[in-house]
């Protein structure tokens, strides 16, 4: 079953940006991409967008963090990175999954490879 334009507009700059972490409804999107050309319209217009939108912040951003910043980060890492090496096992979760996208003279094609989710416990 398809979700309707309106819930899969709301939802394409999360999906253009790959920020969609529950796979069913990436997946949902993905395949009402395929099938409706106004969404992939809406899709490629808020990508044309947000494309120009990341080079103009690209070219006016050139601030850099400050040293105290940085040394403050790196020593809150460590802490953290000490933690963690106290303790015995850790657990892991991956999900993987892949979307190819295609555009070739205006039209989009969208592959889905399915999700998996990996759980790992081990030892340091």
């Amino acid at each position: 079953m398809s979700i309707p334009c309106d819930r899969c507009c709301e939802s394409l700059v999360l999906f253009i940006d790959n920020e969609i972490d529950d796979s069913a409804t990436f997946n949902e999107i993905a395949f009402h991409l395929q099938d409706c050309q106004g969404c992939r319209g809406e899709m490629e217009s808020q990508r044309t967008a947000l494309n120009l939108i990341q080079s103009l912040l690209t070219r006016s951003c050139c601030e850099s963090a400050p040293s105290s910043l940085q040394e403050q980060i790196a020593l809150r890492l460590s802490e953290l990175a000490s933690q963690e090496i106290s303790a015995s096992t850790q657990s892991e979760i991956i999900t993987q999954y892949r979307r190819t996208e295609i555009t070739i003279d205006g039209q989009t094609s969208i592959e889905i490879e399915t999700s998996h989710e990996i759980r790992r416990d081990f030892p340091f």
